[in-house]
């Protein structure tokens, strides 16, 4: 499964809802979870919505709690997965406070910015037992989750940044300079 990078015109598409009462699609989720988690880990990223591997569905997945061993190079030598967070037809429901946090994107690799986002967020889906969820989650988690769950409206974290910031950084990108 390849993870599409910016400019890809899909990672600017709006992603449709999931019939959770169509068993066809309930299989189909599962496989996409799985390939989804494969493609994730491998790429050594802490989330990875639909929209960046071409399927324009909400949802997406998370494993912030995951433990990685880096060698002197920075290069991973080891990985143990933590607990994997599935959102499946992900809606937030509220947003408080701020916080500022560097972020990065396996769509758009080697770009790091500090983006300014919600501390908490109130966030409904479905969970990958089909089950409605309902959960609260601030600092990093939130952060993540709403970066996540930007993609799955066509939007990317460099969106966030100042019209100029983002004209350099997207010029960066598309002349293939290192950031």
């Amino acid at each position: 499964m390849e993870i599409l990078k910016f400019p890809n015109a899909r990672l600017r598409a709006k992603s449709k809802s999931f019939n959770l009462k169509d068993d066809n699609e309930r299989l189909e989720i599962i496989k996409l979870v799985q390939e989804m988690q494969d493609a994730m880990y491998e790429a050594n990223g802490v989330g990875l919505a639909a929209p960046q591997v071409g399927v324009l569905k909400k949802i997406f997945i998370i494993d912030i709690d995951q433990k990685v061993e880096k060698d002197d190079d920075g290069e991973v030598t080891s990985r143990t997965p933590g607990v994997l967070m599935v959102f499946i037809n992900p809606e937030i429901k509220s947003k408080v406070g701020e916080v500022v946090y560097e972020e990065g994107c396996l769509s758009l690799p080697g770009v790091y910015e500090e983006i300014k986002r919600a501390e908490k967020v109130e966030i409904e889906y479905y969970d990958l037992n089909f089950e409605k969820k309902y959960l609260v989650a601030s600092d990093f988690l939130a952060v993540v989750i709403q970066h996540e769950h930007d993609h799955l409206e066509g939007k990317l974290f460099i969106d966030k940044l100042s019209v100029v910031k983002r004209a350099i950084v997207k010029n960066k990108i598309l002349k293939g300079k290192n950031l």
